[in-house]
């Protein structure tokens, strides 16, 4: 009986360690694993041999605790340790298939997307958020439906032109290291 709550132990602690990320950086899990899931419960690396063919940690850990679990209660009811080992095989399994498995798909479902490279910005309407001072300020654009603050400044022609909060600009260039753009003045 030991076995099985060591086993559902290693599952709960393994689960719990890999919802840690997730807890301390809001969300980054799972950013540039360079991991893509081809079926449920295996990793594809990018590499071949058989590293394809490891299910993934969420599967394991799931799987250990589903066993534990299932074999902690069946021991309470009967004395072979041979048997129950056997016999919680099949509910752990199950459990995983068709309660655990669609649940994870679905929490899964609501990752954020990526978002798009700066330079698609280029040509768009842009927004003054601060007034311009010597031809710099702040520029409010919507990005993949999200409103992004940018600095900015103005086109070498423009640079001594008044720009107010509010004022419509368009983005003509794109410095995407410094999240950067110049802008010119309708």
């Amino acid at each position: 009986m030991l076995f099985f709550l060591i086993v559902m132990c290693v599952g709960l602690v393994g689960l719990s360690a890999m919802a840690i990320p997730g807890v301390f950086h809001h969300g980054h899990l799972g950013h540039g694993s360079g991991h893509v899931t081809h079926a449920p419960g295996h990793v594809a690396h990018a590499g071949h041999g058989f590293m394809h063919f490891l299910p993934e940690p969420r599967l394991l850990f799931s799987l250990l605790a589903l066993y534990g679990a299932f074999g902690n209660v069946l021991a309470l009811t009967l004395s072979s340790l041979w048997l129950v080992a056997l016999l919680a095989l099949l509910p752990a399994l199950l459990v995983e298939r068709f309660v655990l498995a669609p649940l994870w798909k679905l929490a899964f479902q609501f990752q954020g997307r990526p978002s798009s490279p700066l330079p698609a910005l280029l040509m768009e309407d842009a927004r003054a958020v601060t007034p311009f001072r010597n031809g710099k300020g702040l520029v409010r654009v919507i990005r993949d439906g999200r409103s992004v603050q940018l600095s900015a400044r103005l086109v070498e022609g423009q640079s001594m032109l008044p720009v107010q909060v509010g004022d419509k600009l368009r983005i003509e260039e794109i410095d995407p290291e410094n999240e950067r753009v110049t802008v010119s003045l309708f």
